[in-house]
């Protein structure tokens, strides 16, 4: 199908709009938002689909607001070589006229002229393809399931893998599932429809064929019950009558078991009153042990520690004496310390004189350094301020000049490029060339070529100007740049840039030794601090030039090293300190351990007497014999209980072991259980006698016949609609295998298409991996693979934008128009112009009508046709 012409009146806010469509190539519809290219696409969808008596509430919405006037809708297309004018009229007047331009065919109106065009649609034009490659403004942008539907995509799908219609037609399959549905459920192939009234026909012939041979086994059955039921009460008499005997026997033990148990109680009771007479006379026993045992220790204790005190004073006398003479020691030390210590002073204010005069050589020379320093810091600075360029001068002509770059090239995509060869002349516009010489250039206006007779005029993109101003805008701005920097090229301002930053480091780096030099000083400081050693080496001078060598004094030959005599006294003084200090604390220690000693041994004898008159009063209320007698004759008796308490449970025990309780209770369960078993079974075997004399012979075989023969019957039907169940369901895997080996042979030439196209735009190393269905589950970019639902918005537009384009090319002069409204909004400007590449690949072979509101989204789309909308203020975008 090929669009020429849409035409729109009073269409929602649209008053009038006609859009004449080239037959191929890529033709932008531009427009304002509110303008209505979103209304082509609806009107001309509306035109196609629902006549023009509808009243469905999308047909009544197309109206204008206030105005009582038809909505019309005329289109011109091409569908399989026949040219036709299509014109609807909704709302009001409700006509449909249909022409035939350039045909001697009699034009249609009405419902006959709306028949023929859908008829023709659906015998001529892929409906499926028409919706898939279509993106509209107002739904997300999904995939394209190439695999599904759309057959003439599928004819081109197989055509390109080398195959004839491998598939074969579609309707056979649909004809085989639904043979095969007939009889099976399609998701889990369980029998329906006549297979499952077979089936279930067969199920209640067995269940009745089993009733009527349940029936007549009923005698039987019941003379077996009754039978059984006789054995049963016979077994259950017997049983009840040893379990009577046996619980009279247990009985009797029991009362046994209930005196023993008594005695033994009583013998327990006497245990307990032995053991808590035992334990108190145990108990006096101990404590009357435990005080004669802490006498002794206590007594021990005291005699020790009177001899620890006597030997302590006798140690005490000498350690005061050895501190004494160590004190008188220290004070000589101290004085001989002083002495050193004036001689070493005068030996160290003769070094310092010497030191300064040092120090003021040493700051001269420091002096000078930071003046050379300074000098070269102040040239480095000047040429600095000669070269440096303001901050952001160089990105800013870089920028220009890649605005500049992006310009050309742009330019250079929107002009086509003509070239001219052969022989004999030519006329270009108004200037006439030799063919022979060769003729090549860009065509940025209207150009009309003349070769003898024939005239051959070339028209260049509609936004070549406006290519060709941005262009020269760009280069304005950046000679504009440069000028303002001082600069001739982006080259030389690279080079100052380079430069300027050189100096900074060389600079960076003299500032860096000059605060190194003055190492937290300023220049003012040394020279104050010159000024002030300058002054001490003169006073210096003076004061040794007035004052005369004494002797002993500094540098004195026959005096002796005064700091070896110092250091001599401070290790005496030292040594002196170290033994004062450890016999003042030995004497001290000792006196501390006297002192402990003396007190401690006053505390034991205090305790010593305290046990002394504790023991004393014990025995005089009990004596120890008396208390060790109580022990022995507890004893005795606590053994005695216990030996008649253990004959007692011994007999209980031996009594218990001949008829437990619980062999009692037991028994007495039992018992109850088989009174009321027999008294059941007695009841069954009255019952089961009952229906043996009330059921005969009622003619029950004849049913079973009769079962037995339906059950045949439904067997013959159920088998042969198996068999019929079972051909179709195998006929209908196979064609299913065969589309699934088919839809697999898509994948190469599918694969292809779309890789080929999408290497313009995203490189060489670009690759997409398929599903069965053609869908594309990942993208891969060198070796970076990212699934399909993981990219990006922008890269998802671009996918499907790619895929639609391939679509279209595979079926060639067989398809529809692709419209993409509104899309590239997500693309970033640097991959427009290649996706404009992407897009114009179709031109040669489809329609690509592209509805924007921004025409720069689509400029790298070489040799488009734009149509410029003018805004409405009502119209929906």
């Amino acid at each position: 199908m090929i669009l020429h012409r849409l035409c729109i009146e009073d269409f929602r806010g649209v008053d009038r709009e006609e859009v004449q469509v080239p037959p191929r190539g890529v033709f932008v519809i531009e427009g304002p938002n509110e303008s209505g290219k979103t209304s082509l696409m609806d009107a001309l969808e509306m035109l196609l689909e629902h006549k023009a008596s509808s009243g469905r509430a999308e047909i009544k919405a197309a109206s204008p607001v206030g105005r009582d006037v038809p909505v019309v809708v005329e289109a011109e297309f091409t569908i399989d070589r026949e040219r036709m004018r299509y014109r609807k009229e909704f709302v009001r007047g409700k006509r449909t006229s249909l022409e035939f331009p350039g045909s001697a065919k009699v034009a249609l109106t009405g419902d006959d002229a709306h028949d023929y065009v859908r008829d023709l649609l659906d015998r001529r034009v892929d409906r499926s393809l028409w919706r898939a490659l279509r993106i509209a403004q107002d739904e997300p942008i999904g995939q394209v399931e190439a695999g599904k539907g759309m057959e003439s995509l599928r004819r081109a799908l197989d055509a390109a893998a080398g195959g004839a219609a491998p598939t074969g037609d579609d309707t056979l399959v649909t004809r085989v599932a639904e043979e095969r549905h007939r009889y099976l459920t399609a998701r889990r192939g369980e029998p329906t429809g006549e297979l499952a009234r077979s089936e279930t026909r067969l199920a209640d012939a067995r269940t009745a064929l089993d009733d009527a041979r349940a029936g007549l086994s009923e005698l039987d059955a019941a003379v077996t019950e009754h039978a059984h039921y006789s054995a049963a009460h016979s077994a259950r008499r017997s049983s009840l009558a040893a379990v009577e005997m046996e619980v009279e026997r247990l009985e009797e033990a029991g009362r046994t078991v209930a005196r023993f148990r008594e005695l033994l109680r009583a013998a327990e009771a006497e245990v307990d009153r032995a053991t808590v007479a035992h334990d108190a006379a145990s108990r006096l026993h101990r404590e009357r042990t435990d005080l004669i045992t802490r006498r002794q220790e206590e007594l021990t204790r005291e005699t020790d520690l009177r001899s620890a005190t006597e030997a302590a004073t006798r140690r005490v006398e000498p350690a005061e004496i050895r501190a004494s003479e160590a004190r008188a020691a220290l004070e000589a030390a101290e004085e001989r310390v002083t002495r050193a210590r004036a001689l070493v002073d005068a030996e160290r204010d003769a070094r310092d004189r010497v030191r300064r005069r040092a120090d003021l050589s040493d700051l001269d020379s420091l002096l000078e350094t930071l003046g050379t320093v300074g000098r070269e810091l102040a040239e480095k600075e000047a040429e600095l301020a000669d070269v440096d360029l303001p901050g952001g001068t160089v990105e800013r002509i870089r920028s220009a000049d890649t605005a500049l770059r992006e310009a050309v090239v742009r330019s250079a995509a929107s002009a086509p490029r003509v070239a001219v060869a052969g022989e004999g002349t030519a006329r270009i516009g108004e200037e006439t060339i030799d063919a022979s010489a060769g003729w090549e250039g860009e065509i940025v206006e209207d150009t009309v070529f003349e070769v003898g007779t024939v005239s051959l005029t070339v028209v260049p993109a509609g936004d070549t100007e406006a290519v060709r101003r941005a262009e020269s805008t760009a280069r304005s701005r950046l000679e504009t740049v440069l000028r303002e920097s001082g600069c001739g090229s982006l080259a030389e301002a690279e080079r100052r840039e380079r430069r300027a930053e050189g100096l900074r480091a060389e600079i960076a780096a003299h500032r860096r030794r000059r605060t190194d030099l003055l190492r937290g000083d300023t220049p003012e400081d040394l020279t104050r601090r010159r000024a002030i050693l300058a002054a001490e080496v003169g006073s210096d001078a003076e004061e040794s030039a007035g004052a005369p060598a004494g002797p002993g004094g500094p540098g004195d030959g026959d005096s002796p090293d005064p700091a070896a005599e110092s250091a001599s006294a401070e290790e005496d003084l030292i040594r002196c300190r170290s033994e004062d200090r450890a016999a003042s604390a030995e004497a001290e220690t000792l006196r501390t351990d006297l002192a402990t000693r003396g007190a401690l041994a006053a505390e034991a004898a205090d305790r010593l007497q305290g046990c002394e008159d504790a023991l004393a009063a014990a025995r005089a209320v009990t004596p120890d014999a008396e208390l060790e007698a109580a022990v022995e004759r507890t004893t005795f008796e606590v053994d005695s209980r216990r030996e008649t308490a253990r004959q007692a449970r011994a007999r209980l025990d031996e009594t218990l072991a001949d008829a437990p309780s619980e062999l009692l209770e037991n028994a007495r369960a039992s018992l109850a259980a088989l009174v009321a078993e027999e008294r059941e079974c007695a009841s069954a075997v009255a019952t089961a006698l009952g229906r043996v004399n009330a059921i005969g012979d009622q003619g029950r075989l004849g049913d079973v016949a009769v079962a037995e023969r339906e059950v045949e019957a439904a067997q013959r039907e159920n088998s042969a609609l198996w068999r019929r169940a079972r051909a179709a369901d195998l006929l209908y895997r196979t064609l299913e295998q065969r589309r699934s080996e088919a839809l697999r042979a898509y994948q190469e030439p599918f694969h292809r298409a779309v890789v080929e196209l999408g290497r313009l735009v995203y490189g060489r190393e670009f690759d997409v991996r398929l599903g069965e269905d053609l869908t594309i589950l990942s993208r891969r970019i060198g070796e970076v693979s990212v699934d399909y639902d993981s990219l990006s918005g922008g890269a998802r537009e671009q996918l499907a934008v790619i895929v639609r384009i391939a679509c279209a090319r595979l079926v060639g002069d067989n398809g529809v128009p692709v419209f993409l409204d509104d899309t590239m909004g997500y693309t970033d400007p640097s991959r427009r112009l290649t996706m404009g590449a992407v897009i114009a690949a179709a031109a040669s072979t489809s329609q690509v009508i592209v509805l924007t509101c921004d025409r720069s989204r689509f400029a790298g789309v070489g040799s488009a046709r734009t149509h410029v909308m003018r805004r409405s203020a009502s119209a929906r975008d």
